[in-house]
């Protein structure tokens, strides 16, 4: 294990031990990890969340621009057609 991977062993490990004393309940079902692997797992699954969200955002930001390229080539294509010319 490299240095970034122990790092991030010994952070869980910090945040496991800070959390097995409080109850993390949800709608009274127990979800709090039960082991520093259970802890790892949640910061990682956390982690990828949040990148697919950016994901997302991103995706759509190109589905704007590739509509709005479209519109613009028809737009420009019928008034063309239609005898305009600029």
């Amino acid at each position: 294990m490299g240095d970034n991977g122990e790092q991030a062993l010994r952070e869980a490990i910090r945040k496991w031990r800070g959390l097995r004393g409080e109850a993390g309940k949800v709608d009274g079902v127990e979800v709090s990890p039960k082991c520093v692997f259970g802890m790892m797992t949640r910061d990682m699954a956390d982690d990828l969340a949040g990148e697919i969200e950016d994901i997302k955002a991103e995706l759509a930001w190109m589905r704007r621009v590739i509509i709005a390229a479209i519109v613009t080539a028809a737009v420009g294509t019928l008034l063309r057609l239609a005898g305009f010319v600029w």
